[in-house]
């Protein structure tokens, strides 16, 4: 805490001090970095945190499957993920047919899919199989220290 303390108290005697200073306590906000595999298709989806819940868009995976990642909370904390594929392959489409929430405290192991486990989730008309896997990763790590 002492620390603290005379970091802004030199902070304040130089303005770029307490620049560099802030960006390094923003520096490190978690993102969602799921991996969805429908048939030899594969795709990444990135969800940054938020506090509307209706901001996350759904992504579609061929014309059998959407998902959509919503990730609560605020910048520095996440509250809750709640993880929700839909088939679009049956009446009254979109229909969800599967759906996790995720509470603190959460798995921060990078790699995927160290959050979630890989998820199979079967179309009940065709019997489709669509797979999931998510992390939470590290927002402002460098593109190549990133998984996948």
């Amino acid at each position: 805490m002492r620390r603290l303390l005379d970091t802004l108290i030199r902070a304040e005697r130089c303005p770029l001090l307490l620049l560099a200073w802030s960006i390094g306590a923003h520096a490190g906000a978690p993102e969602l970095v799921c991996q969805l595999r429908y048939g030899s298709d594969e795709q990444t989806v990135r969800q940054q945190v938020s506090a509307d819940p209706y901001a996350a868009v759904a992504q579609s995976m061929g014309e059998r499957f959407q998902f959509k990642a919503v990730v609560l909370g605020e910048p520095d904390r996440i509250d809750h993920i709640s993880l929700t594929v839909y088939d679009l392959s049956v009446p009254g489409a979109p229909v969800p047919v599967h759906q996790a929430r995720y509470a603190a405290p959460f798995n921060t192991h990078p790699v995927l899919p160290a959050l979630t486990g890989w998820n199979h989730i079967y179309s009940s008309v065709y019997g489709r199989e669509f797979r999931y896997g998510c992390a939470l990763q590290d927002a402002q790590a460098p593109a190549d220290r990133r998984q996948p």
